[in-house]
């Protein structure tokens, strides 16, 4: 039988992360993991439950940062991050993350701890230059640009004895830019991704985009740039035209194997590009 370990605060959580072993498990929402154990699959000699530290579900907003606690789950996500256009995606990507069940169970650190290739907020993450907050043996703390720490298919660079603690945004490097994220699933709700685009979008005065950032999940075994994408959307206005998302579809040729992936970008894109549309919109009813 395994050794329940329920730390209350960062410092127990310090203390309980020296005792664990190869074999242990860190518990977060236990979505997935649950699942695992309850098949037999799993069998850790300790269980590291992250459930009772209040700090680690905290997001915080400032003007310079925007700093996310890896317990808090897609709904809190989603709420705290729906009024901040350079934040948007956020929020997009944790409201479609399976069912309300799940959303109100599901954390972030777990989404990318997983190190899934479909998971929906790594490449949003990754397009905002997120970087991971590490505590390991004793509360010793490190941070990781979250394009180093997914490393591959289920590979994170984490250490047994180490546990995601947070996710750090600079908001000024984010300045004047607005987000945006779509998927591709099976069917409309409780999906996995089977693609995912991220952008982030800086307009001039005449809403012509001057700066891109095209990020593309569940292509291959981690996200990665479109840099094409990006040179097509410079100096458009990205009207959700029929044209511009073929030729951003277009750019995912040679990128998968899959030629229905290939094929089924260029809706992506166009759906993609329509959230930018509503966003534009609601920017000019404020102004």
């Amino acid at each position: 039988m395994s050794i329940s370990l329920i730390p209350k605060n960062p410092e127990e959580l310090g203390e309980a992360l020296s005792q664990l072993t190869e074999r242990s498990i860190i518990l977060g929402g236990g979505t997935d993991l649950i699942i695992v154990m309850r098949e037999k699959l799993l069998s850790p000699d300790k269980l590291l439950s992250l459930s009772d530290i209040p700090e680690l579900r905290e997001i915080r907003v400032t003007e310079d940062t925007a700093s996310i606690g890896a317990m808090a789950t897609m709904t809190e996500v989603e709420h705290a991050f729906a009024g901040y256009p350079e934040l948007r995606a956020l929020s997009e990507a944790a409201g479609g993350v399976g069912s309300v069940q799940i959303r109100n169970k599901g954390t972030i650190g777990g989404n990318v701890a997983n190190a899934s290739p479909a998971g929906d907020l790594p490449p949003v993450l990754w397009m905002l230059d997120a970087k991971v907050e590490l505590m390991g043996p004793a509360g010793a703390l490190r941070s990781v640009p979250i394009r180093a720490f997914i490393r591959g298919v289920k590979d994170t660079d984490r250490a047994y004895n180490e546990v995601l603690t947070r996710f750090i945004i600079d908001r000024r490097a984010l300045a004047g830019f607005e987000t945006a994220f779509e998927k591709l699933g099976h069917r409309e709700q409780v999906t996995i991704s089977r693609i995912g685009l991220a952008a982030a979008l800086k307009r001039d005065a005449q809403g012509v985009v001057t700066e891109a950032r095209v990020i593309a999940g569940a292509i291959q075994t981690k996200p990665f740039r479109l840099e094409a994408a990006e040179q097509l959307l410079i100096g458009t206005k990205a009207e959700p035209t029929a044209a511009l998302a073929i030729a951003i579809g277009d750019t995912f040729e040679g990128n998968t194997r899959r030629r229905y992936k290939a094929a089924a970008a260029k809706g992506v894109a166009e759906n993609l590009l329509k959230r930018f549309a509503k966003g534009a919109k609601k920017t000019e009813d404020k102004s």
